[in-house]
Order: C-alpha cells, then structure tokens, then sequence
C-alpha cells in the first residue's frame, strides 16, 4: 500500500508580496555623471566654434590655415579651401570662435584680403609678406543665422553701392582682367564700377554687371559704345613710329572700362539695358564730342 500524494498548498499570486525598490547612492551617482558629460560635450561643442561655407570665384592665394578677421582681431581660421560643385567657384570652409557666432548673420559680407593699389585706396599690403585672410563685415542687427555665403571679390570700401545708380549689363567673350570694383571712365574720369559676373544663359559669353553713378547716368545713351580698357596697349607704324594707349594708371593696375557716347547719342536706357563689351577701343570713338545733358536727349 503506497502512500497518497501530499497536497501542495497554492499561495495565491496577490498574496505574494514583494519587496520595494531603494534608491541608492549608485544611482545618484550614476545620474550625475550623464549630466556631468552631457554638460562636458556641450561646452566641447560650442568651444568649437561654428561651421561656414563662403563662396568666391577665385582662392586668391588664401589656404587652409589662415586666419578670419573682424576689425584686425583674428576671429577665426580657414579649414579648407576647394573648388565648387560647378567647378567654377571656390568654397571656402572656416570656423569661427563661439564669441564671434554673431558675426554669422543673413547680410554678413566676406573678402579676401589681398593688396589693392588705386588712386582712392591702397588697402591690403600686409599680405605682400604675410598670408592672406578672410575679412568679414557683420550684416544687420537680428538678422537670421546661415552658414553659407556670397564672397566679395573686394572690400566694401573699394565697391560703395550707389541705390540710385543706373545697372546695365556688358556682354564679353570672356571676363579677362576685370574684378569686382573695376572702374568704369568716361573721358578719363570714373564715373561707375563692376559689380559682378555671370555666365549667359547659353554660357557663350560673359554678362558683367555694371553700376553707373546716378549723377553720370545720363552720359550713357542707346548708342554708347563700351570696350575693355585694362592694360595698355602698343601701337607701331613705319610713320607713325610707337604709340602707347592706356586709360589710366588704375586701369593698369586693376582692369577697368570705357565708354563714348556719339554725336547723336539716341535716348537714355532704362535699367538692365544691354550693350556689347569691345575688347578694344575704336580710335574714331574717342573723337565723338555729343552734348550731353542731365535732362532729355537732345
């Protein structure tokens, strides 16, 4: 006769009671060493300084390196410098210092600082010896936060923006010697500047942008013709023996541009007119005496 098996007695589950959670100083410790770290990559990041992108046509000798100025102060320092998607552009990479992040606004401009020799300014001669750098000019109080940026091709004393100055457009076979801020003249006198390039539509020429000052706008006509006046140029003949032809000594030196209005100089063009850019002047241009008034054509 065997045994009958034993009951085993059932606890029933919410019965069974269990032991609460502790805080322990484990945790504590543990919670703040996240914050400590958290708190460590923060300031790691904003020691770094912030990222931008500025876009030029040309490095300028400018290399990875240099330094990023603002009113002489270094504020920063170039990272890199490569060539654009559009293998026509030159990006710059630059970090700037967390103290000068203000700097980083919508309306910010940036050069490169390089010598600049002309009869208004002479700006830029310390780079003769040492590197060049990145200057930069804040844009308006509040202005909105971006990294990326149009590059001037020179400081914003050499190219002084005129509101009510008259734009036209210069069709080129090609941009030559021309920079931003290269002087326009009329009779030996500057009466404009460049103010940017650009391809055509089709990419067969060159469209310099040109501002005219508003007090000289009404020397340009219809019929005004335009050529490039940089460098000199050297004419000989067995009679007439050497002739040198130039501008002006800071067309020689920076590129720059002329036109003549002729003897009947048709009606004054409105804003975006378009003229052909000669590569040379026409002798007989420069012989044309009109007379030219502020008011209507005559």
């Amino acid at each position: 006769m065997t045994d009958a098996p034993k009951a085993t007695a059932q606890i029933p589950a919410s019965t069974i009671e269990r032991a609460p959670r502790r805080w322990t100083w484990a945790w504590l410790v543990t919670i703040a060493a996240l914050a400590l770290g958290a708190v460590l990559v923060y300031q790691a990041w904003e020691q770094k300084g912030q990222i931008v992108l500025i876009r030029f046509n040309t490095a300028g000798g400018l290399r990875a390196g240099d330094p990023v100025a603002y009113r002489g102060i270094p504020i920063g320092e170039v990272d890199e410098v490569r060539l654009g998607t559009d293998l026509e552009s030159i990006i710059v990479q630059a970090t700037i210092r967390p103290d000068a992040t203000g700097l980083i606004v919508e309306g910010s401009k940036w050069w490169i600082v390089r010598p600049e020799i002309g009869f208004r300014r002479i700006s830029g001669l310390e780079t003769l010896l040492g590197p060049r750098y990145v200057e930069v000019e804040p844009g308006p109080p509040g202005g909105s936060r971006t990294r990326r940026f149009e590059g001037l091709e020179r400081s914003p004393e050499a190219t002084p923006t005129q509101p009510d100055a008259l734009s036209i457009v210069l069709l080129a076979p090609r941009r030559g010697s021309l920079a931003i801020g290269s002087p326009v003249h009329f009779r030996d006198i500057r009466v404009g500047a460049v103010r940017s390039f650009e391809f055509a539509d089709d990419a067969t020429n060159v469209r310099v942008g040109v501002d005219i000052d508003p007090e000289y706008a009404h020397l340009v006509r219809s019929r005004s013709r335009f050529w490039n006046a940089s460098g000199i140029g050297v004419d000989w003949g067995i009679f007439g023996g050497l002739s040198v032809r130039t501008e002006s000594l800071e067309t020689v030196l920076g590129g720059g541009i002329g036109f003549a209005t002729p003897n009947r100089p048709g009606d004054p063009v409105e804003q975006g007119h378009v003229f052909d850019l000669a590569a040379d002047v026409d002798p007989d241009w420069l012989n044309w005496d009109p007379v030219l008034t502020s008011g209507e054509a005559p």
